[in-house]
């Protein structure tokens, strides 16, 4: 029935296309115009026309022909939601497989006409898609899937709420005063920021509008001199955040009010790279000088204020007390109650939820058991959920929202009997987790160059992994936040330097497909680690505060050093904790949870 669907959909997409300039190719992205990693439903047009549901890939359709592009993580998944439908599974990444450029060039002719709707891609992407194609683009300034989507869901608009100077450190003046600080182009009379947890941060704003992140749906435009420019919808500003607007020199347009405003009262803004194209053909058909930037925005959100540094420590410590009630529910439920995948998902959540200031969670919950833990972005549903019996490994991957930070970690927990396999593994992963946690650095060290640390023990058993080591994490922002990271690739992310302020995950695995996977993953701070006659130096500060579970360890393979960084790292759960922890079977199970090693 529902490949009958999926066809009537790309048939009537053919048919918007023959109607539109006889296009004889569409490209749907799985994009928002504010280039997000997360989409409000409204958005997920690639969704609706393939039936795919996962939350990366990019499809085209053409006259008679139509494919999808999507990594690793999901190409089983691709493959049996995509089985008799018009779509064609292109696994990204593999060899032989062609790139979406390359396809589109062997399957038109010359100069056939491409289209894509301008709103869902960004500068950067229409250029790599025009660089040495035999194909025209032409980005349409008519969103197709408003037509085609007749119940498309209405783009989100949920109250404001203003994030207070305590917790973020820095008034709006202030950031925008650094922002200006940090263009370096020569005086454009504004800049416009699209992406939504930029216009959060840099306003001290947070929204409800995509799942999991606190950030509204938006454009904000900085002007050198005059009031800047929050376009936004009407519905989400309460009296107190109109009031906060005004007096901070900010007046609050429609959503779509750049479209006039741009060409009418500018002559020049400054636009970053990530701004998608109908943005900037707006700019350009005003005849403006549209210098191109980089957004100043991330850099100066990465380094965290003293105040932001003290709330991710107060939310590590609620996380921690609802993980520990969790854990301790788990390890001492009877052998006749019956556990499974969700309703792990269901009942960590609902310990968070007890917790001062739990604004949700900060990503779908990842309750893996045994062979599903290999799949690193796992998501159980009513058709995957498996029921926790017998032994291996539960990988679980969680997060939450609270007011004062965003909290990220990863426990493996054992649920009986362990293969030797099992036990080598979840050490060589704890190896990795401790090395980098111990590094000792020169600052402005890069990511790429932490990696290694991570690496290092299960590289010399033959065991490696795929995704990336760490991630910035965000101030009651995305869970997900650049533009650092810790990966063995050579991309832009990797080469940014960290220094004192910047929070990155710590989050080493192995996936042993069809068996099991581990992962292990704390929050870290870059803190300040002293001047020597060699330069001035960093370390981290572990955030995150739950204990590692001693159980799976191979103790013959770890060091004494890596012993005593297990023992002080749970000394310091122990001692934050406790005092936090008013039931007495709570307490006692962390004070055994966190023994002597």
């Amino acid at each position: 029935m529902l490949n009958e669907i999926i066809t009537k959909r790309v048939d009537a997409l053919r048919n918007w296309m023959e109607r539109h300039n006889a296009l004889q190719a569409f490209i749907i992205p799985t994009a928002d115009p504010h280039n997000s990693e997360y989409l409000a439903d409204h958005w997920k047009c690639r969704e609706w026309l393939t039936g795919f549901t996962g939350s990366a890939g990019i499809a085209v359709v053409t006259k008679d022909a139509a494919a999808l592009w999507t990594d690793s993580r999901y190409w089983l998944q691709a493959a049996e939601q995509l089985e008799g439908t018009p779509f064609q599974l292109m696994r990204d990444g593999d060899e032989g497989v062609p790139t979406l450029k390359e396809w589109l060039c062997a399957q038109l002719p010359a100069q056939a006409i491409v289209g894509c709707f301008g709103g869902t891609i960004t500068m950067a992407e229409y250029t790599d898609l025009l660089e040495d194609a035999s194909y025209q683009l032409t980005a349409a300034g008519e969103d197709p899937f408003d037509e085609l989507w007749t119940n498309r869901p209405a783009l989100p608009r949920r109250p404001l709420v203003l994030q207070p100077i305590e917790y973020t450190g820095l008034s709006v003046a202030q950031k925008i005063e650094l922002i200006w600080k940090n263009i370096k182009e020569s005086e454009p009379q504004a800049l416009l920021l699209s992406d939504l947890s930029e216009i959060a941060w840099t306003l001290n704003l947070r929204g409800d509008d995509i799942e999991f992140n606190p950030v509204f749906m938006s454009y904000l435009l900085l002007r050198r001199e005059g009031n800047s420019v929050l376009f936004v919808d009407e519905h989400q500003l309460t009296p107190a955040v109109s009031e906060y607007l005004q007096e901070n020199h900010i007046e609050a347009r429609p959503y779509d009010g750049w479209k006039e405003l741009i060409p009418s009262e500018l002559d020049s803004i400054a636009i970053p790279h990530e701004v998608n194209i109908q943005v900037m053909r707006t700019a350009l058909d005003a005849h403006l000088k549209c210098p191109l930037v980089s957004s100043p925005v991330p850099a100066l959100r990465a380094i965290k204020t003293p105040a932001e540094q003290d709330g991710f420590r107060r939310a590590m410590e609620k996380d921690g007390c609802a993980m520990i009630r969790f854990l301790e529910k788990w390890e001492t439920r009877s052998n006749n109650d019956a556990w499974d995948e969700l309703r792990i998902d269901k009942e960590l959540t609902a310990e968070r939820s007890k917790e001062e200031m739990f604004c949700g969670l900060s990503f779908s919950t990842i309750a893996a058991y045994g062979p599903h833990g290999a799949i690193v972005h796992y998501e159980a549903d009513e058709t995957t959920n498996a029921p926790i019996d017998g032994g291996g490994f539960l990988l679980l991957d969680s997060g939450a929202q609270y007011v004062d930070g965003t909290t990220d970690i990863t426990r493996t927990l054992p649920c009986g009997p362990l293969t030797d396999e099992e036990r080598k593994v979840y050490t060589l992963v704890l190896k990795g987790h401790i090395a980098l946690s111990s590094a000792r650095f020169p600052i402005g060290t890069s990511g790429l160059e932490l990696d290694y640390a991570a690496r290092r023990a299960m590289w010399q058993e033959g065991y490696d992994f795929g995704h990336g080591t760490g991630h910035g994490v965000g101030a009651h922002l995305c869970v997900h936040e650049g533009p650092h990271q810790i990966r063995k690739n050579v991309r832009d992310c990797t080469l940014v330097g960290f220094r004192p302020g910047m929070t990155i995950t710590n989050e080493p695995g192995i996936y042993v497909s069809g068996k099991f996977g581990v992962r292990i993953e704390n929050t870290l701070l870059v803190v300040d680690d002293g001047e020597t006659p060699f330069g001035h130096f960093c370390r981290f500060e572990t955030l995150t505060l739950c204990p590692i579970d001693l159980r799976p360890i191979v103790r013959e393979m770890l060091t004494p050093e890596e012993i005593c960084w297990l023992n002080n790292y749970h000394t310091e759960v122990r001692h934050r904790l406790l005092p936090l922890l008013p039931d007495s079977a709570h307490r006692a199970w962390l004070e055994e949870a966190t023994r002597e090693f």
